[in-house]
């Protein structure tokens, strides 16, 4: 009894001592950097290193946060990267937050499983994305247009050609897959700037990028196997 109360003991106060270097550097990262505000703070395996997420991003210190490790913590042993596992973990979202009336509704098949894209028109990897789609069923694909300008100058005008087109989805496709010109007009009213607001809120920098329904946030383009994969873990 006597050696549980003393290891109980002690457990208490290593917490509190976490709890206490934590704190520390929270009060120096105010310090040093008082424009960053760090989402989350967490110990790490290693001791007296912390993992800081902040702006969709992992790095990790001591609580003197004057300097930073940026690259993958990795648990070689068993052959994982601890920085993608909480990555994963950290930028999951709501999706039932996601204002879908912004987005391309498009159902194959039974529509069962879900997911909520975000895509630039004259994105080459999106056009791959987009490929690769086509070999998966049973999928309702909710497409929020996500043009890049500052790396394809005409995608904006293409996103809103899109959206105002008669049939979405059809436009889309035949743009990203085969280049056909989208008939739409550019003056009707079109939530792509909405879109772009959306995205910077979910640190959304790079396209593709896609959720699924439990929230999990996919970067790049994937082949229609690890999409299946993807969409049949998430339910």
């Amino acid at each position: 009894m006597k050696k549980l109360i003393a290891a109980l003991g002690l457990s208490l106060m290593t917490m509190g001592l976490a709890h206490a270097d934590i704190a520390t550097l929270k009060a120096n990262l105010q310090k040093n950097y008082p424009d960053i505000t760090p989402q989350s703070i967490q110990p790490t395996p290693i001791k007296d290193i912390y993992e800081v997420y902040m702006d969709g991003e992992v790095v990790y210190t001591n609580d003197e946060a004057r300097y930073f490790f940026i690259g993958n913590m990795v648990d070689l042993k068993n052959k994982v990267s601890l920085t993608e596992q909480r990555l994963q973990e950290l930028n999951k979202i709501d999706v039932k937050t996601l204002p879908l009336n912004q987005a391309i509704k498009h159902v194959k098949g039974n529509g069962k499983r879900v997911m909520y894209v975000f895509s630039d028109p004259d994105c080459p990897y999106c056009h791959a994305l987009e490929e690769e789609l086509k070999k998966v069923d049973n999928v309702t694909v909710y497409l929020f247009l996500y043009p890049l300008k500052n790396l394809h100058p005409n995608a904006e005008t293409m996103a809103q050609k899109i959206w105002c087109s008669k049939d979405k989805y059809s436009a889309w496709e035949n743009y990203v897959l085969d280049r056909k010109q989208p008939t739409g007009k550019e003056s009707c009213t079109t939530p792509v700037q909405k879109n772009l607001e959306l995205g910077e809120k979910l640190h959304i920098d790079g396209t593709p990028t896609f959720f699924l329904k439990d929230g999990q946030r996919i970067s790049g383009a994937r082949s229609a196997d690890d999409i299946n994969q993807l969409l049949d873990s998430a339910q």
